[in-house]
Formats: structure tokens, C-alpha cells, sequence
């Protein structure tokens, strides 16, 4: 055994590029992991300290079901003269909007520092409450637009305590001044904390309130409270534990994160045949050395732990270094998600990394098992050899055509069995990212043979129009132990950048085709915190219908209501001069749908049919204001504005269920060489007189705005299938470069007999350009069936959607570029030193 160890090291120190490439493969495969474990858990720790610092010590959240809650609700339970006798019950109410300083976004939290200091049961005194001493709690009185903001976020935007700064609420732009700041381990960074009743001013939101914060006792007695102020809540007011709200918050990112992991997975696939095909060549080159060692008394259990063992050792060097790396990474990449949360979801500021001890353990994982399950196939093969078979490279080589032909009907039996997981796990999510890599790994075990049918078909028809392509076609092909894996990896990872790239044109494409559709009013004028329950006073409603150049108008109001399947978003619309047009329909035909509408029937969007399995002529309970109503199901719309989904009833149905005459957004039909831009003007001024921020944006400008957010979501996916195509790259041009390092006698031998150097370089040239060229091939199909996977079954399943399949010439550059290449990265440096080798160096034998 010390002979064997010191003829590995020996190996392994002559050879440190072959060892440097494995390494970087590793090394970025796991970093991608652990990068995308580190943005998805610094924003969800983010998340929950926020969610901690706005709840505090409550246990249960009052809520109005649907819109908001009237301020008397909480004077009412503070005078205990809605439930008598319940002294134990402690109450803080607050007012939730968004804001804006600078190009920062924040969550706008109104507060009653008091009440906050008597939930929490701190000492008297307004200090706990607002983090400062008595002079913050006179300024928070007494100074008109004072706020707190957390230290390292008034840090990051160069606010100072005494600082006067503009801040944008509900669309319109506030004195503020910075009274003191709260500290940084208490989950502030993305909060902006104002007193309750200025919250009220600046949301256009007075006597209201987005919740009442409960602090229930423990055990017996505090069931009890519950019970009892459940039976005196009025009618549409709701109870609710905290931390059931914050699971059904963190359960919207769920699929978002399970994506953005199996993206990352793809690396480390990908990265296990670049680790595969340069511990295999680590291997071949040494099955000389072996064949002897064999013979002179080493045992196949030696050999094969010798060649495992250093798999292993290299598997925790990768780990370790894909740990650091995915660190660096992680920095990054927590930005975009960050900002994907933030633009789909809910405002989070991260402002530290979370490096979970289960990706510690899982980056282990990843290397070490990588690493053996790489090193398994050719250490078995060497050590199952006999000693004088081990010196024969021809034998080697049928082998592995002979493998290559059982390699085809594994590739068949893994498609069969992709689709086997698709059709019979018809909603998992899992069962769908299993058959993607099912079917990632079936390009991966076709493309062997895939490469020497083509090599040796070209050599033929080559034959009498160019011996040196024949030369060279025909050396790849009776070279497959060594190309083959390098081709495999680059066709796996072409076909998922093909895939995801045609995957994000048809979702851009569907939802361009959904914005139009949908998008049919010139002008749009909403609400600007709807959370508030803010809404377009009617008398303003009536001056904007009435503006010159206004045709007709479509009225929505949009709030959220207690179901029989929890808390739903229902859209109440009075439809628009283009009727149902504006609505694509997929399930039931448009007279009997808008008929049953206007009658009080419900349409759901897909993702919500999709979530709750709906269907029309089904029914939906929603708890109305007199209890609740189980209300039919005509149709089912597309929808990408909400993934969980959304209910849409007409306007005149949600008021006579819901005591709530307000409206959430008005949509302005012009007439034809109305100028938009002026009719805009003219709603604000309106506006401005009625003294009611809005929101007026036109048609074009949220269009804009919906595809801008897209972009940036996708950002990630396109950063990570990068980083994928960067490892199969690597991979390509390490086991190439072997290869033709490994040709040297060859290619010398060859020189010898005539062919110039010139010759030589490019013979190299045609052998690996074709070699990407058989990987581009084998990926565009696959590319379109992997495109097909992720739009109808793995959108599907995670999101609920259904994406239409646009193909174009563009989505298929980025993969023929990396290709190309690849390939000519390949050949560069084997080719400059074939034509410049010493032919004696080359030709010497020992």
C-alpha cells in the first residue's frame, strides 16, 4: 500500500494542471450550491427577523376580512367593552404601507410607541419601544415626520438622528425627519417606523388600521381568551396565530428557491463528468504503472482503495474551496434574489450572509460524493482488469465502444423513465426536477455513440476529399474512452442552456401576449397603498370618468377575504367597454362564462385552480360579512400576476357579499388622438385638488415596468446556467486538452512520416471543433424536450401557470457560441505545442 500511495502522489505531482482542472470543476459546482443555500437563507432569515421586529412578543394578529379594520375595533378592546372580563388580553394596533428614500424601498410601519411598550411589557416609558431615551419619545410627539430607521440602513442611505430627508409614500413625496435609529441585530433594516396616526396621514388612511397585534397568555387561560374573543369579533374581522401568517409569507418563495436550487444542481451534474473524465484520464494514464504494480503482487482492493482514496481527498479539497467560493458568490448572488423577492413578494434588506450548517453538510456531500461516484466506473475498471490486459489500450477502447451501445439503452430506459415520472407524479414538484436530470442524464448516456457513428460516417465520406480530416475524424472515434465524457458533459450542459433559454423567451413571450390582452384601459389610476386600505373617493371617480377625452372607464377593487382554503386575493371588477375580451379564458366558453359572472358566479385564475384543484362547476366558500357563502365556479382566466392565484367576481357580486363601497384602481378608455401624457396631467391635477394621492401610469409604462421586473427575476437563472455552462466548458477543455497532451508519440510519429507541423495544428482543430459540433447537435433537441420540461411540467407544478412555446434562432446562439468555443479553447494550446514538439522527445520510448 505505501508503494501504491507513493506512486499516486508521484503521479499526481507530475501532473498538477490535470489535478488543478478537476479541482476547479469541484470546486465551482459546489460553490454554485452553496452560494444559492446562502441567498435563499440570508433573505429568509432577513424576512424573519422583520416579521419579528414589526409582530414582537404577539402571539395572534386581528385582521379585517376583507380591506381593513376600523380604528373603534381597537379603542373598543382596550376599554375591554367588546369582551368583559378578559384583563390578561394585551392589544398594539398598527398601519402597514410602503415607502421610498431614494431608490431604497422600506415597509412603512405605523405604531403606537405605548401600546407597542405594553404588548411587549416593557417597563413605562416610551425607551423600549422606539430604541432611544426620552428625547426620541418628545420628538416622536411633537416632531412632525418622525421616523426610525434601522442604524446600518440609515448607514447605507447617509441619515444621521436630526436629519431631515424626503421620503415617498402613497405617491407623493414627505417631509421626514430622523429622530433616532433602531438597533441592527433587531430585524429593522428593512423597516421604516413612523407613529400611527402620521402612517395615517401620509397612506390617505385615518380611523384605519392594517392590524391589531394580539399578546395572548400561554396554556388554558390563554385558549380561553381566544375562544372568547372569537365569539365577539364582529362580523368580517378575523384571528389568526402569527406564526401561521409569517408560514403562509414564507411558503410564497418556496417554489421561487426549490428553482433557483435545481439550477444549482445542474452545476454539480455537469461539474461530475468534468471530475469524471479527469479522474478517468488520471486513471488511463496510469494503467501501464498499475498493470505492472499489479503484477508484481497488488490486490485489486489496494488499487481500487488507492484510486477511491484519492477521489476522496480531492472530493474534500473541492468542498472546502466550493465553500469559500460559494461564499464570494453568495455575496453577490444575494443581491438578485434579494431584489426578485422584493419585487414579487415582500420587501427584505439583507444585510448578512447565513451560512447554514446543513449547506456546510451538504457541500461535503457534494464533493466528496461527487468525487467517488466520478472515480467509481474507471477505478473499478482498472482494478477489476488483468494485470497484462492493463497495459492494452485496445482493450480499453472496446470496451468502452461496447459500453457505449449498452449506454443507448440506458439513454432509452432513462427517457422512458422520465417520462414515467411525469406522467404518473402528475403535480409533484420533485418528481418533475427528477425527470429533467432523468433526461439531462439520457443525453449524456447517448451522445457516446451518437459521437462515433458520426465520427466514423464522416471519416468515410471524407475519405477521398481530405486524408487528413479522415485522420482525424477517425481518431476520435477510436478514441471514445477519452472523448466521450468530454462531449457528454458539454451536450448536457448546451441542452440545459437551450433549454432554460428558450424557457424564459416563451415566458416572456406569454407574458407580453397576457399584458396585451389584458392591458386594454389607456390609462390606469390607482390607489397607492392598497394594504392600507386606501381608496379613489367617489366623488374623484366621477371627475376622472367625466374628463374630456375619456370614452368610458372600468372600475376594480382589489382586498383580500377568508376562504375555506385560507386567505384569498379577489379582484372585484365592473369590466371595461371591451368586456370579457380582456380576460384569456382556458377552461369554459366565454357567452356561458361572462353570462354566470354577471349572475354572481366566480372565475379563479389558473395558478389558483392549479393550487386548490378547481374546476369549474365547482364551488368556492369565501366567509362573507354575514357568513359564509359557497359561490360557483364559471370559468378559469391566465393569469401571471399573482402565482398563488386570485378570484375574480364582478364588482356588484363582492358588495353585496362585503359592506366596502371603495375602489381600488379605475381603468380610462380615450378616445382616438387623445394625448395620453396630457390626460395624465390632467388626472393629477385632480388629484392634487381633491388632496388624494394616487398612481396614474399609462398602458405602455406598465408594460414596461411588468417586463423590467421580469428581467430581473431571470437575471438569476441566467447568472446560474452560466455558471453551469462555465463548468462543462472547463470540462471540455480539460479533457481534451489530456487527450491531446496524451497523443504526443502519435502526432510525432505522424510528423515523422510527413504531415507539417501547420498539418498538425489542424488536426487537432477539425478533432475538437467536430467534438462540439456532435455536442451542439445531440443539445438542440434535447434542448427543445428539456424547454418543453421545464415550461409544462416544472412551471407548471411550481407556479401553477401554463407557458406557451415560442421558438427563435436567438435562443440557440449563446449554446453554439460556448460550443465553438470550447472546442477552440480545446485546440489552442495542444495544437501550438504539436507543431513546435521535438520529434525525438516524442518518439522516445522507455
Amino acid at each position: 500500500m505505501k508503494l501504491l500511495w507513493r506512486a499516486s502522489l508521484r503521479h499526481l505531482r507530475r501532473h498538477p494542471a490535470q489535478l488543478l482542472l478537476a479541482l476547479a470543476g469541484m470546486t465551482l459546482g459546489v460553490g454554485t450550491i452553496v452560494a444559492v443555500d446562502i441567498a435563499a437563507a440570508s433573505s429568509r432569515r432577513a424576512f424573519e427577523l422583520s416579521v419579528q421586529a414589526v409582530n414582537g412578543p404577539a402571539t395572534h394578529l386581528l385582521s379585517a376580512n376583507p380591506g381593513v379594520l376600523d380604528e373603534s375595533l381597537y379603542v373598543r378592546l382596550v376599554t375591554r367593552a367588546l369582551v368583559p372580563g378578559v384583563a390578561q388580553a394585551r392589544y398594539a394596533p398598527r398601519l402597514s404601507g410602503y415607502a421610498r428614500i431614494g431608490t431604497r424601498l422600506l415597509e412603512l410601519q405605523g405604531i403606537d410607541p405605548l401600546a407597542s411598550a405594553a404588548l411587549a411589557e416593557a417597563p413605562a416609558g416610551l425607551g423600549p419601544a422606539l430604541g432611544g431615551g426620552l428625547e426620541e419619545a418628545r420628538a416622536w410627539f411633537l416632531e412632525p415626520g418622525a421616523v426610525l430607521l434601522g442604524a446600518r440602513t440609515a448607514a447605507d442611505l447617509q441619515l444621521r438622528p436630526g436629519a431631515h430627508f424626503l421620503v415617498e409614500v402613497a405617491g407623493a413625496t414627505r417631509a421626514a425627519v430622523l429622530i433616532g435609529t433602531l438597533p441592527d441585530a433587531g430585524g429593522y433594516d428593512s423597516l421604516l417606523l413612523t407613529d400611527l396616526a402620521q402612517a395615517q396621514e401620509w397612506l390617505g388612511a385615518r380611523g384605519r388600521l392594517s392590524a391589531i397585534d394580539v399578546r395572548l397568555p400561554q396554556g388554558p387561560a390563554g385558549r380561553r381568551l381566544e375562544a372568547a374573543l372569537r365569539a365577539e369579533l364582529p362580523a368580517g374581522v378575523t384571528l389568526s396565530p402569527t406564526r401561521a401568517r409569517s408560514q403562509e409569507t414564507f411558503a410564497m418563495t418556496d417554489a421561487f428557491t426549490t428553482n433557483l436550487r435545481a439550477l444549482s444542481l445542474l452545476a454539480l451534474l455537469v461539474g461530475t463528468f468534468l471530475i469524471y473524465s479527469a479522474l478517468s484520464f488520471a486513471v488511463l494514464q496510469r494503467r501501464a504503472i498499475l498493470g505492472v504494480l499489479r503484477a508484481l503482487g497488488a490486490t485489486r482492493a489496494e488499487v481500487l482503495g488507492v484510486l477511491l482514496g484519492e477521489a476522496a481527498v480531492l472530493g474534500l479539497i473541492g468542498a472546502a474551496l466550493g465553500t469559500l467560493l460559494g461564499v464570494a458568490i453568495g455575496r453577490t448572488l444575494v443581491g438578485l434574489v434579494a431584489r426578485t423577492i422584493n419585487d414579487l413578494y415582500f420587501v427584505v434588506s439583507v444585510t448578512t450572509l447565513a451560512l447554514p450548517a446543513a449547506t456546510l453538510a451538504k457541500a461535503l456531500l457534494a464533493g466528496v460524493g461527487t468525487a467517488l461516484v466520478a472515480a467509481l466506473v474507471p477505478a473499478l475498471e482498472v482494478a477489476a482488469s488483468a494485470p497484462q490486459l492493463a497495459l492494452a489500450r485496445t482493450v480499453l477502447e472496446s470496451r468502452v465502444r461496447r459500453l457505449a451501445r449498452v449506454l443507448v439503452v440506458c439513454a432509452t430506459l432513462l427517457g422512458a423513465l422520465s417520462l414515467a415520472c411525469v406522467l404518473i407524479f402528475t403535480r409533484s414538484l420533485l418528481a418533475g426536477f427528477v425527470a429533467l436530470f432523468l433526461l439531462l442524464l439520457a443525453v449524456a448516456a447517448l451522445t457516446p455513440a451518437l459521437l462515433e457513428a458520426l465520427a466514423r460516417g464522416a471519416a468515410r465520406w471524407s475519405r477521398a476529399r481530405s486524408p487528413l480530416a479522415r485522420l482525424a475524424l477517425e481518431d476520435v472515434a477510436a478514441s471514445l474512452s477519452r472523448t466521450a465524457v468530454a462531449v457528454a458533459a458539454l451536450a448536457m450542459a448546451l441542452t440545459a442552456m437551450i433549454g432554460v433559454a428558450v424557457m424564459v423567451a416563451s415566458f416572456r413571450g406569454s407574458l407580453s401576449a397576457w399584458l396585451r390582452t389584458t392591458l386594454r384601459a389607456d390609462v390606469y389610476v390607482s390607489a397607492p397603498a392598497p394594504g392600507s386600505g386606501a381608496g379613489l373617493p367617489s366623488a374623484l371617480v366621477q371627475q376622472l370618468a367625466g374628463l374630456p377625452g375619456v370614452r368610458a372607464h372600468s372600475e376594480a377593487r382589489r382586498s383580500q377575504v377568508e376562504s375555506d382554503h385560507g386567505a384569498l386575493e379577489v379582484a372585484a371588477v365592473r369590466l371595461g367597454p371591451y368586456g370579457g375580451d380582456a380576460y384569456h379564458l382556458v377552461a369554459g366558453t366565454a357567452p356561458a362564462v361572462w353570462a354566470a359572472f354577471a349572475r354572481g358566479a366566480l372565475l379563479i385564475s389558473e395558478p389558483l385552480a392549479w393550487r386548490l384543484r378547481l374546476a369549474p362547476g365547482e364551488r368556492l366558500t369565501l366567509v362573507s360579512a354575514s357568513g359564509p357563502r359557497a359561490l360557483p365556479i364559471a370559468g378559469v382566466y391566465r393569469e401571471y400576476g399573482n402565482e398563488r392565484g386570485e378570484v375574480l367576481m364582478a364588482l356588484s357580486t363582492y358588495r353585496g357579499l362585503w359592506p366596502d363601497a371603495s375602489l381600488s384602481g379605475l381603468g380610462l378608455y380615450l378616445a382616438p388622438g387623445t394625448p395620453v401624457d396630457a390626460l395624465i396631467g390632467q388626472v393629477r391635477a385632480r388629484a392634487s385638488a381633491a388632496g388624494t394621492a394616487v398612481l396614474v401610469r399609462s398602458n405602455a409604462a406598465i408594460r414596461a415596468l411588468s417586463l423590467g421586473i421580469f428581467e430581473r427575476t431571470f437575471l438569476i437563472t441566467r447568472v446560474l446556467y452560466w455558471l453551469a455552462a462555465g463548468v462543462a466548458a472547463l470540462g471540455l477543455v480539460s479533457a481534451l486538452l489530456a487527450w491531446q497532451l496524451a497523443r504526443a508519440r502519435e502526432l510525432a510519429l505522424l510528423r515523422s512520416l510527413g504531415l507539417t507541423p501547420g498539418a498538425s495544428a489542424l488536426v487537432i482543430l477539425l478533432q475538437t471543433l467536430f467534438m462540439g459540433a456532435v455536442a451542439l447537435l445531440a443539445a438542440v433537441p434535447a434542448g427543445v424536450l428539456t424547454a418543453l420540461m421545464l415550461t409544462e411540467v416544472i412551471n407548471r407544478r411550481a407556479f401553477g401557470w401554463h407557458i406557451d412555446l415560442y421558438l427563435a434562432p436567438p435562443q440557440f446562439m449563446n449554446a453554439v457560441l460556448l460550443a465553438l468555443l470550447a472546442a477552440a479553447g480545446a485546440a489552442l494550446y495542444p495544437a501550438w505545442r504539436s507543431a513546435r514538439a521535438p520529434l525525438a522527445a516524442g518518439l522516445r520510448a522507455e
